[in-house]
């Protein structure tokens, strides 16, 4: 039997393209850490989406469905969902959202803001139960 294990995490795009590299390179005896990954910025849109497909995957506790999404507040937004964070320095930096609506952090005021988004990452297996 084929399985897909994922994993879900909130990253900047920044960090994203450096763990897209590592996440998929070649390690032992030539197989990946994982076969795909994703990334898909986070805006109200991308939210909403995500709540329905925990609600339709009948899935009743997670951060997900007990947050109330206002992106007019990006820094409280991101401290409920703060278990999901590949880096937990990110609830420290300033959290604004872009004039295109999607959250961005910046870590100092000398460095350039990065989205936030997230980022899917997927391995086959195969099982034998």
């Amino acid at each position: 039997m084929k399985r897909t294990l994922r994993r879900r995490v909130i990253i900047r795009e920044y960090d994203y393209e450096k763990v897209k590299v590592e996440a998929t390179g070649l390690y032992f005896d030539g197989v990946a850490l994982y076969d795909r990954t994703s990334f898909m910025p986070i805006n109200q849109d991308a939210l909403e989406k995500l709540k329905m497909m925990d609600i339709l995957k009948g899935k009743m506790h997670t951060p997900l469905l007990e947050t109330k999404y206002d992106l007019k507040f990006p820094a409280a937004l991101l401290w409920e969902l703060k278990d999901y964070l590949y880096n937990k320095r990110y609830c420290n930096w300033l959290v604004t959202t872009d004039d295109d609506g999607f959250m961005c952090v910046q870590a100092r005021s000398n460095t350039p803001k990065s989205r936030l988004g997230w980022a899917v990452f997927e391995k086959d297996y195969s099982s034998r139960i």
